[in-house]
């Protein structure tokens, strides 16, 4: 029979089989990571319930007070009867008759030690009655565990696959958008309903089907594009040149002869002479005069010679991309095709800008305003509930800009881009905006309006905005969206 120790492992196995079969092409740290953490949070869940809940205790308790009983007074035929009792309870199909048969052949017994013999026999009877009593309890018990491991692996189970069904189709909406799933592998995604998974596909579809809404997103995503700028350096620089230079005081090669009487290092043919003593008085006069030829021998030190260096060089300044406040417009007048296109490019816009380690910052208004920084630990979830708030009231832009020229004093929003997405079916603006926005500007902040509409940003002021630019639903053109992409894309 299966045992626990091998059954709770062997779920991350089929767990992960699942996991191929759904993303068998996908390479996601991060995913990965939160799968393992899912499976050892359910194998730690799943050995604690194991291990505090049993429904066979009473039975457990019965059964340990019965064999400390057995240690302590060892057998009679009341104790086995009590014990048996106990035994029927946890068992109704026990041999009964199979434990009475063998108390009666233990009363039946003769002879001179019959009470010694029936104290053994008894004590016996007992403790093989008990030993049966435990395997029926253990068995039981692994039942029990087997069972609850195998119910709660099929539910793990179950809410992995709806897991990673929600994750796959939120993958081809990702993909829709043209944004890094990798982003939202917060898995918030997990929260996420059947209707929000809808709306997001709704917006999604947008952007998929639409050709010029798909340009429309690409130009509000180049938003304050990566600046460069170039100036000289003057680099400090230490080069190691590595010198070998002669070492009197090691002798590691030969590299010549010369004269002495250094006997350790004479040549052989000079040791000749010794050989024959006819001119051995010759070896001993050339000793004498320091003319004996030798070896010269000499070894190397490698030293290492630092050179400081100053070099001039050209840099490429590259200016990050900046923060990113966004500001949709939820009122009445945007009800319908409006306010969809205005959330699919928000989703879009603030997707990218996450994925580019923007911060983002979105504001929801009409005559009042909502707000939500989403930055970690924020995920889709938390933009998709942002996302469906929609007031249908009047149109007010002071709001949403008051909050985004106050945003931009915070230390997480300076030099930002401020995106209004609006229909601009406004009467104007209170006239302290425009000091605002300009002093704001002062401080390389910038402020880009999209019209959704023909209504267009007439009733705006000159100084407020940057750009601004116009889609037409009906038309499906975007005003000057040629001149459009040549600005956004002209180096400041």
């Amino acid at each position: 029979m299966p045992s626990p120790n091998n059954e709770i492992p062997r779920t991350k196995e089929l767990a992960i089989n699942l996991y191929f079969d759904y993303f068998s092409g996908l390479n996601d740290k991060d995913f990965e990571n939160e799968l393992n953490k899912k499976l050892t949070d359910w194998e730690k869940s799943t050995v604690s319930y194991l291990e505090n809940t049993n429904p066979l205790e009473t039975h457990r308790l019965n059964l340990v007070s019965a064999e400390w009983d057995y240690r302590a007074h060892g057998g009679s035929k009341k104790s086995i009867i009590s014990d048996l009792d106990e035994y029927k309870v946890l068992q109704p199909s026990v041999n009964v008759k199979f434990w009475e048969e063998k108390i009666g052949e233990v009363d039946n017994q003769t002879g001179e030690r019959k009470d010694e013999s029936i104290i053994e026999n008894l004590s016996l009877i007992r403790r093989n009655e008990q030993e049966a009593w435990r395997k029926e309890y253990e068995k039981q018990l692994l039942e029990w565990q087997l069972e609850e491991i195998q119910n709660r692996r099929k539910q793990l189970l179950q809410n992995l696959k709806e897991w990673f069904e929600t994750i796959q189709q939120m993958k081809e909406v990702f993909e829709a958008l043209g944004v890094d799933t990798g982003v939202f592998w917060d898995l918030s995604v997990g929260k996420l309903s059947a209707q929000d998974i809808s709306v997001l596909k709704k917006w999604a579809d947008y952007l998929k089907y639409d050709e010029k809404i798909r340009e429309l997103c690409e130009l509000m995503g180049r938003l304050h594009k990566e600046q460069q700028s170039h100036h000289t350096e003057i680099i400090n620089s230490t080069i190691q040149y590595h010198v070998k230079k002669p070492d009197v005081h090691s002798n590691e090669e030969i590299i010549g002869i010369k004269f002495g009487r250094d006997l350790e290092n004479i040549i052989p043919q000079e040791l000749a002479l010794l050989s024959d003593p006819e001119v051995t008085l010759l070896f001993d006069l050339k000793y004498v005069e320091n003319r004996l030829m030798c070896f010269s021998k000499q070894g190397y030190i490698t030293e290492i010679i630092e050179e400081n260096m100053q070099e001039t060089v050209n840099v490429d300044d590259e200016e990050k991309m900046g923060p990113i406040i966004i500001c949709v417009d939820t009122s009445g007048s945007m009800s319908g095709a409006p306010e969809n296109i205005a959330k699919a490019l928000t989703l879009s816009l603030a997707s990218r800008a996450i994925s580019q380690k923007r911060n983002c910052y979105l504001i929801n208004f009409s005559t009042s305003i909502n707000t939500l920084d989403f930055t970690p630990p924020k995920g889709i979830h938390d933009l998709i509930n942002f996302l469906k708030m929609s007031f249908h009231g009047g149109t007010d832009v002071a709001p949403a800009l008051y909050e985004g020229i106050r945003m931009m004093s915070e230390s997480d929003y300076k030099k930002a881009d401020l995106l209004v997405i609006s229909d601009f079916v406004i009467y104007g603006l209170s006239s302290d905006i425009v000091p605002l926005c300009k002093k704001q500007k002062q401080e390389e902040n910038r402020f880009f309006a999209l019209c959704i509409g023909s209504f267009g940003t007439q009733r705006v002021e000159d100084g407020v905005f940057d750009q601004s630019w116009t889609y037409d639903p009906r038309s499906g053109s975007i005003a000057e969206i040629n001149n459009v992409f040549e600005w956004v894309t002209r180096k400041s």
